[in-house]
């Protein structure tokens, strides 16, 4: 049994080296410069990163970016399928000095997604039929929103501040995430929850929940609580 541990652990570590070892790092210089870059058109943002990214109403595909020089290289910018994607380099370690920047403009967009620490933020609402907004990790989305259906995951401990109308909300939460947002009115609600999250809305219509742990709904307006299930500690109140 030692030997088969000696083994296991020689291996992690060996695994380690050679990952660490096709890592290249790169630390921003700390001169910020600013590029406009041109994509396709797209209906799907996704980024992937601790970037600070902007969303405002405009012409699709001129983005501009606010980054260290000798960084610019290293980010991806792309359309691939309908969806922008702003990610580094696969096999580069970036720290930057000064943070990224980058402004995105939209005319009709239907699904938002973060992957890490990164923050996006709105300056123009997003008007869709139906839009699907995505967190793993621990990032940040505050957004001004206006949708029939809207459909919102956070898988980690991210945090969405969503202000708008809606007509329909499914959000789903694993973890500690929190969907913060009782700017946010919209008639029938369903919710699963399974960790420690949050959901905070203003809710005129049926609620209906399923949590597994301590999770919380909590809601403002004249909501209703239709089906609701919890196995655990959590709880689903009016404030």
């Amino acid at each position: 049994m030692k030997f088969m541990k000696t083994i296991v652990t020689t291996l992690i570590i060996c695994l380690t080296i050679q990952a660490n070892a096709f890592t290249k790092k790169v630390k921003g210089n700390g001169n910020v410069v600013t590029e406009t870059r041109t994509t396709e058109d797209y209906e799907k943002i996704a980024v992937g990163g601790s970037f600070d990214v902007t969303l405002v109403s405009g012409k699709e595909g001129n983005l501009t970016i606010k980054i260290e020089d000798n960084l610019l290289e290293y980010l991806i910018t792309e359309v691939n399928d309908g969806t922008l994607k702003i990610k580094w380099k696969k096999g580069i370690n970036v720290h930057t000095r000064k943070g990224v920047i980058i402004t995105v403009p939209f005319k009709q967009i239907n699904a938002v997604s973060l992957a890490g620490s990164g923050n996006i933020k709105t300056n123009d609402p997003i008007t869709s039929h139906n839009l699907e907004l995505k967190i793993a990790g621990s990032g940040n989305m505050n957004l001004d929103i206006k949708a029939s259906d809207l459909i919102t995951k956070i898988a980690g401990s991210g945090n969405m501040s969503i202000n708008g109308t809606t007509t329909n909300l499914e959000c789903r939460i694993a973890g500690s995430g929190d969907f913060n947002s009782y700017n946010l009115t919209t008639r029938d609600v369903e919710v699963k929850i399974a960790g420690s999250g949050t959901l905070k809305a203003t809710i005129n219509g049926k609620i209906s929940a399923k949590i597994v742990g301590s999770g919380n709904v909590y809601y403002k307006g004249t909501g209703t609580t239709e089906d609701v299930k919890v196995t655990g500690s959590g709880n689903v109140s009016k404030k």
